[in-house]
């Protein structure tokens, strides 16, 4: 039976390089496939609630917007919980897009959430549109926002019109938050009121009052999904899904980690063969 010849792998310096490299990235590469891949399974069982059911982890949670400390939009000049400012260019197509939002509360029958926006994606209705000339004089507080988008600031030096659209989260609205829920100690528990005992021997009673008040569930990304959607309509269900394609690291990331592993110890071994170690 003929002999089949042992293939040598040949070690380079880029090769070095390319394993070390494959070797980093296939940790952050399985980090976000296996979150995209939890945050797949965990949408698709999603179905929306109110703020009274007090639900927890990953939620869809409905109820009216109420304002702790009110934004102002820049067009319309309305209160409001966030806005997006979307700069439109040539052609209809969005160049630059700008939220700013504060933390807001959700009302419904009589309990009420606290959402953290930090890192959410809003989905919101349009309240204003305006078309700015290149010469057109801008309030500071619109210049600053518009200064955010290296984009947009060239487009309009080079003279160009700008369409600005905004979108607002206004007070009232009925608000779809899904996000990480977690309940606040008040509305988990009571706090308990020992009472003092006679001093012959009775049993001590207990009884229940409420804690201090405060939210009954606080709503933010978390940090085990990181996904916060703000929207002030039932999300389509196709906006809800997480492609495919994102999940693969979940699966390309170990294989990566594996081989650059691998390449190096192989790499360590010829070394160590040749006695340079």
């Amino acid at each position: 039976m003929p002999m089949i010849p042992a293939i040598e792998l040949q070690t380079s310096p880029a090769g070095l390089v390319a394993a070390a490299a494959a070797l980093a990235a296939g940790a952050p590469l399985f980090s976000g496939g296996l979150r995209a891949l939890r945050l797949r399974r965990a949408l698709g069982r999603l179905r929306p609630c109110g703020v009274s059911e007090l639900p927890v982890g990953l939620a869809h949670v409905t109820g009216a917007v109420a304002l702790d400390s009110p934004l102002f939009s820049p067009l319309g000049g309305h209160a409001c919980a966030a806005f997006r400012l979307e700069v439109v260019g040539q052609e209809g197509a969005l160049s630059a897009a700008i939220e700013v939002a504060r933390p807001f509360r959700l009302v419904e029958g009589g309990r009420v959430a606290r959402v953290r926006p930090e890192g959410a994606r809003f989905d919101l209705q349009e309240s204003a549109r305006r078309e700015i000339g290149a010469r057109e004089p801008l309030s500071e507080n619109l210049l600053a926002l518009l200064e955010r988008s290296p984009e947009a600031m060239w487009f309009r030096r080079s003279g160009g019109t700008l369409t600005l659209v905004e979108r607002i989260l206004a007070p009232g609205a009925v608000c779809h938050v899904i996000g990480t829920a977690r309940q606040s100690a008040h509305a988990a528990s009571f706090a308990e009121l020992e009472l003092q005992a006679t001093g012959t021997g009775d049993a001590v009673a207990v009884a229940a009052a409420p804690a201090d008040e405060g939210p009954d569930l606080w709503l933010d990304a978390g940090d085990h999904l990181a996904y916060l959607r703000v929207s002030d309509r039932a999300p389509a269900p196709a906006a809800l899904r997480v492609p495919a394609w994102r999940t693969l690291g979940a699966f390309l990331g170990p294989a990566l980690s594996l081989g650059g592993l691998l390449y190096l110890a192989h790499a360590a071994d010829r070394l160590r063969a040749s006695g340079g170690f």
